[in-house]
């Protein structure tokens, strides 16, 4: 068994919202916080800008992929104390695949419940402050 990796702190992250045909809607950018313990894992994500939102991430899997990549799935939700979320609900599914050198991931996520949107997204490790 494969030891789970280092991907907890903080990315940077970006992301392209996706018309029907793949056409790019609108992009965004936030900060995804990766959170881990050797029972559990849980991310976060703050958006900023005309589309500011935070959620909180349930039933999360990382899986090693045998390329040295690590695939991460989870489901997500509104963050109900977060000014930005608390009047409203939406949840959705995402999947990161995190690169071998663990300092970026690429993926995709799709919006349910009041934002219906399928989204690209790019994560880049921040440097520690």
């Amino acid at each position: 068994m494969t030891a789970a990796p280092d991907i907890a702190g903080n990315w940077a992250l970006h992301g392209s919202a996706l018309g029907p045909e793949g056409d790019t809607l609108y992009e965004w950018d936030g900060e995804m916080t990766l959170a881990a313990s050797a029972e559990s894992f849980a991310v976060a994500i703050e958006t900023k800008g005309f589309k500011t939102s935070r959620s909180i991430s349930f039933a999360e899997k990382l899986t090693a992929l045998p390329s040295g990549e690590w695939h991460l799935r989870y489901g997500y939700e509104a963050d109900p104390e977060h000014f930005a979320t608390e009047s409203h609900t939406f949840f959705g599914l995402s999947q990161l695949t995190f690169a071998p050198d663990l300092q970026s991931a690429e993926g995709t996520s799709c919006n349910y419940n009041g934002r219906y949107v399928v989204m690209q997204l790019q994560a880049r490790r921040q440097e520690p402050a």
